[in-house]
């Protein structure tokens, strides 16, 4: 029983910490590309719409920034994906005992 608890708790400890960084580095990239934002586009407003800035960044950020945008969203994506598969996993756990 108490290595079942200590799965437990390493599965909310994994979820937490992964989806938390996932977030965060989501944010990031968000916030470079709206610190490098292209002077073609117009200015980032209530009508831009922020999934499509994550989505089509090449359309939004300046070159020089956009290696770091998408590798901060694919990281984050990345670590988002995890905590999920972290949750699965213990769901799978769960119906099983």
């Amino acid at each position: 029983m108490t290595i079942l608890r200590t799965v437990v708790n390493l599965n909310e400890v994994v979820f937490l910490t992964t989806i938390l960084s996932g977030v965060i580095l989501l944010t990031a990239s968000f916030l470079v590309a709206r610190l490098n934002w292209r002077p073609d586009q117009p200015p980032y407003s209530l009508q831009t719409r922020s999934l499509d800035v994550l989505l089509h960044p090449a359309k939004y950020v300046q070159p020089k920034a956009l290696r770091v945008t998408r590798i901060l969203q694919v990281l984050g994506g990345s670590l988002l994906l995890v905590g999920m598969l972290a949750l699965a996993r213990q769901a799978i756990l769960d119906s099983v005992h």
